[in-house]
């Protein structure tokens, strides 16, 4: 991973996205392999790389200058991943259940056109809830 001049909180971001998705589909390939008993050794060897790289960047993020709405909406999307487990729930349970997180986040993502919340899109992903996510979107919420 190269060192970017920019480390603000939402530039970070960007990285630590990346690699995340990157995480997230080496581990749907390995999983994948294993059901066709396929040697996964070298995928698992990049998988602890990713987990090393993404610890690294989590760090430097919380520490990283926050000054914009987008530097600060970087934050909340890394900490739902990391320090709060609300993507999974968010994703498990649904947005009618967090009711006054589900409102800031749609004015999050309203003042902030193009913002991704990487983890709730990939937990949305994950849990088949393909429905609900389309009405967020709908309802202007971009994951």
């Amino acid at each position: 991973m190269t060192e970017s001049l920019d480390s603000s909180a939402s530039a970070l971001h960007k990285q630590w996205a990346k690699l995340e998705d990157e995480h997230h589909e080496l581990a749907i390939a390995i999983d994948a392999a294993r059901t066709k008993k396929a040697e996964v050794a070298q995928m698992r060897e990049r998988q602890r790389s990713l987990l090393l790289e993404i610890t690294s960047l989590v760090g430097k993020i919380q520490n990283a200058p926050a000054t914009t709405i987008e530097d600060f909406v970087a934050l909340l999307d890394v900490a739902f991943e990391h320090e709060l487990d609300l993507a999974c729930d968010l994703a498990f349970y649904g947005p009618a259940d967090y009711p006054i997180i589900t409102r800031l986040l749609r004015v999050l993502a309203r003042e902030i056109p193009g913002f991704e919340f990487n983890s709730l899109r990939r937990w949305f992903s994950l849990s088949g809830h393909s429905e609900q996510l389309a009405r967020i979107m709908r309802e202007g919420w971009r994951m």
